[in-house]
């Protein structure tokens, strides 16, 4: 039978409420000593305070306490989980070169992003805007016959061309060295990159096509004619429509190089304790506290970090590690 249940004597519950009673009465008096004392152990006059008196201000002390600290593990967990968000948010933005392992990603940064510039010499999304504004200009001078007569319409036509030729500078996918190590790797990376190079080029080299075989024939005809302005108008809304899916392809070759150059540069959470580090550009990754370095490399990578401007908790190395660099550790 325990102390709540009905079925126990009437004494025998009455010597267990005094004998509870009686530690209560003991704790409570030993704990208002306790709280005097140390009260006049602060220096003063001493002042007496009831031993409930104190109780309460203890507890409220100690509620606080509990209060901030609760507050500061709740922060803490927040902050924690969204870390965890945001780093589950970058791996479901990862590539599969992502899938390759670090020590193969960091040896090999060089060359990858060499190529990565190779495939993106400038800003190709910028410059087929500049195309399509430039068959826009020309559009506009098809609204009325006799501006078109009376302007020059080779210099646009030339403009474009030029513009075209720029933009089609890409580079042909190169056979990969039988000697390099680790080839496969690079391989993966020059497909990633050519694939749609490769679609963009064949979009460009159809333009040019029609501009060279199309438009400027039909232009040339408007200038003798102006019964051929609805058929130069179908000209250039069809060459605006090409440029538009070619806008399409530079597009996906520009995430094509972010990919690469993440999947360069990036190691947040790599282990790298057994990677070879030597000769390796190191100037730009990213990586935070769960990344491993080799021993002998931590204390140096540290010292060349900076905290990245971008994201809480990464950081990011400012400048090629050695011995004397001498950055605000991270």
């Amino acid at each position: 039978m325990t102390h709540g249940d009905p079925r126990t004597p009437k004494a025998e519950r009455d010597c267990s409420d005094d004998a509870l009673d009686n530690l209560l009465i003991r704790a409570h008096r030993q704990l208002g000593i306790a709280v005097t004392d140390r009260t006049n152990a602060q220096g003063g006059p001493p002042e007496l305070r009831p031993p409930d008196l104190a109780l309460d201000r203890l507890l409220a002390a100690t509620h606080r306490s509990v209060g901030t600290a609760v507050t500061r593990r709740l922060a803490h967990e927040d902050r924690a989980l969204a870390q965890n968000q945001t780093l589950e948010a970058r791996m479901q933005q990862r590539g599969p070169l992502f899938n390759r392992p670090s020590q193969v990603r960091v040896k090999y940064r060089r060359e990858s992003l060499r190529l990565a510039r190779r495939y993106w010499p400038a800003d190709l999304a910028e410059g087929m805007r500049v195309a399509v504004r430039i068959v826009q200009n020309i559009s506009d001078l098809l609204q009325t016959t006799e501006q078109l007569v009376t302007t020059d319409a080779g210099q646009l036509l030339a403009q474009l061309r030029g513009q075209l030729r720029q933009l089609s500078q890409l580079p042909k996918r190169q056979p990969a060295p039988v000697t390099l190590t680790g080839v496969d790797y690079l391989v993966a990376i020059e497909s990633v990159l050519a694939e749609p190079a490769e679609r963009l080029l064949h979009d460009l080299y159809g333009i040019r096509q029609m501009l060279d075989e199309e438009l400027e024939p039909a232009i040339g005809a408007l200038k003798a004619s102006s019964d051929y302005l609805i058929g130069v108008d179908a000209v250039v809304q069809d060459l605006i429509d090409d440029l538009t899916q070619a806008c399409d392809q530079a597009d996906a070759l520009a995430r094509a190089v972010t990919e690469v150059e993440r999947a360069s540069s990036e190691f947040i959470g790599a282990d790298l304790s057994s990677a070879k580090l030597d000769g390796v550009l190191l100037e730009g990754i990213l990586w935070d506290a769960t990344t491993v370095w080799p021993g002998e490399w931590e204390s140096l990578i540290r010292r060349a970090s900076l905290p990245s401007s971008e994201e809480q908790g990464v950081l990011i190395v400012a400048a090629e590690p050695s011995e004397t660099i001498l950055h605000a550790e991270a």
